[in-house]
């Protein structure tokens, strides 16, 4: 048979700590004996049914690097959560050998020359790898079949991705982050709607923010969608309204990046898509206390619907309704009078508020980036501007 359906859990290390207990196993599939990290925490009760969360490493990355990078375990113990980190097979390319590790994602590159399209690893059936272990943890575990996750970075973005759209019946969220939809995926209907965060720097040079393009031999080729069209695919098949709510975040570090958050509801079905734009970022995974955010508190949010709004201001546009000069730094302007106009700061403080004005003065304020918030017969409207001095 093709698949093997022997669930051979060799136990090569197993450490136990204050009752945590990480195992690396080894499972055979497709003829071939595939690894994982399986990691329980303190918390875990066989009568009561865990969370689990899947995690997967990027190209050329393994296993125990990411676990061990990213402080899994410590995740794992904080959320009381089961950790699994797999680990993705070495692909190899004609003419150029290996590139390392890499998920059959479904990212890869067309045109190129003498090869044509590439996917990575195409012949590795990842994806059924991932459900194989995910199918041996309800035999051996109480795990929460309602909320099962999973996250990746890079090339594992782009897997987590593709199981959200072939296995969306059996997963309850997914993050990536530097990774989108790969283009042999990025066509496929989902079996089922899912609650996605993507997180990218605009100043990504190893999958680019606008096409997921990624350097070979000198040339940029497209990997599959870039951030915004990935937000897009999930906002589209979600059925999640075109209304976002924003987030910007404090920025209080110099690290030269700002965090915005754009938020996609499907309210009937209560399912999100959401964005976490990282201006001037790069291809890195963001914690605390150099950034602004924590990309793993991010998740954890999201996965829990924790999230918090410090500015909670919708995304909203019209076009007879403008806001100017921008940049600004005495007096700004609104086209027509409306019935209030408020500016926020980027920590989402309201810092002055105007009624029934179409102008205020902000020679006041700082030089900076606010919000500007007018409601006009009943709507909200929202503005970013610019305060130069």
């Amino acid at each position: 048979m093709k698949k093997i359906y022997s669930f051979l859990f060799l136990c090569l290390v197993s450490t136990f700590v204050f009752g945590q207990t990480q195992t690396t196993r080894e499972l055979v599939w497709d003829s071939q004996t595939r690894q994982y990290i399986e990691y329980i925490p303190t918390a875990y009760n066989s009568e009561n049914p865990m969370p689990v969360m899947f995690c997967l490493h990027g190209l050329g990355d393994n296993m125990q690097i990411f676990f061990n990078n990213q402080h899994l375990n410590e995740w794992g113990e904080m959320a009381n959560w089961i950790i699994i980190t797999p680990q993705a097979l070495d692909a190899q390319i004609p003419m150029m050998g290996s590139v390392g590790t890499a998920w059959n994602s479904g990212a890869g590159a067309e045109g190129i020359p003498y090869l044509g399209t590439v996917i990575l690893n195409e012949d590795v059936d990842d994806s059924g790898f991932l459900m194989a272990i995910l199918d041996s943890l309800e035999n051996h575990l109480n795990i929460n079949t309602d909320s099962v996750f999973f996250m990746g970075f890079s090339m594992g973005g782009f897997m987590s991705n593709r199981m959200a759209i072939e296995h969306g019946d059996r997963i309850n969220a997914i993050a990536s982050i530097s990774g989108t939809i790969g283009i042999a995926v990025k066509d496929q209907i989902p079996v089922a709607k899912v609650n996605t965060i993507h997180f990218h720097g605009t100043n990504d040079e190893t999958i680019a923010y606008e096409d997921a393009g990624f350097p070979i031999g000198g040339t940029n080729y497209s990997t599959g969608l870039g951030a915004e069209q990935t937000v897009d695919y999930w906002k589209t098949h979600n059925q999640c309204g075109n209304e976002a709510t924003h987030t910007f975040f404090p920025d209080e570090k110099e690290d030269g990046v700002t965090f915005e958050r754009f938020l996609y509801k499907n309210e009937v079905d209560n399912i999100n898509t959401a964005l976490i734009k990282v201006n001037n970022g790069t291809h890195t995974w963001y914690s605390k206390p150099t950034n602004d955010i924590d990309y793993a508190t991010e998740i954890y949010k999201f996965f829990t619907n924790t999230m918090d709004f410090p500015t909670d201001i919708k995304n909203t546009t019209i076009e007879s309704l403008n806001i100017y000069p921008n940049p600004a730094s005495d007096i700004l302007f609104v086209s027509q009078d409306v019935d209030e106009i408020a500016i926020f700061d980027v920590t989402g403080k309201l810092v002055l508020k105007e009624f029934n004005n179409n102008s205020i003065n902000i020679s006041a304020l700082n030089s900076g980036l606010y919000i500007v918030k007018t409601i006009s017969e009943g709507k909200n409207y929202e503005h970013k501007i610019q305060i130069i001095k």
